[in-house]
């Protein structure tokens, strides 16, 4: 499991003039982060796709699949927000995930799962996702008061 936080190089000024437009900075950062576990989750749900069935060879028994985190909720700790994403590494099929994302010495890692949490295309993806949810939030606060 990993956990997924804003990424967006300016993420501040865009808070302080959404705070300053009346917005709902909390509203935009929760709806941000469940966009983000979303394009994770479904990132992989696709990636993990060969992993999903009873009956294949290795290690492809449906667990890891399974174990795959969906519709987390945000939680917040004083200021700062997080959302999990990735696999629940406590159940079952959940460890096996890390040795599919990484490898190991006698296993290539597999890059399609990898790149589903950790890749250049993926943080750019959700980068545009947060910093356009953000804007949104900024543009309704403005509306308010306009």
């Amino acid at each position: 499991m990993a956990r997924m936080s804003i990424i967006f190089d300016g993420f501040a000024d865009l808070a302080e003039a959404i705070d300053r437009a009346g917005g709902d900075l909390k509203s935009a950062v929760n709806e941000a982060l469940t966009d983000t576990q979303k394009l994770i989750q479904n990132n992989l749900t696709n990636a993990a796709a060969v992993y999903a069935h009873d009956g294949l060879k290795g290690y492809a028994t449906g667990a890891m699949y399974d174990s795959i985190i969906k519709d987390a909720q945000v939680h917040w700790m004083g200021t700062v927000a997080e959302v999990s994403v990735g696999f629940k590494i406590s159940e079952k099929g959940g460890w096996h995930s890390i040795f599919v994302m990484y490898g190991t010495p006698r296993m290539a890692k597999d890059p399609r799962v990898y790149n589903a949490i950790k890749g250049t295309k993926t943080k750019k993806d959700i980068a545009e996702l947060q910093q356009e949810v953000m804007q949104n939030h900024l543009k309704l606060g403005g509306d308010r008061h306009g």
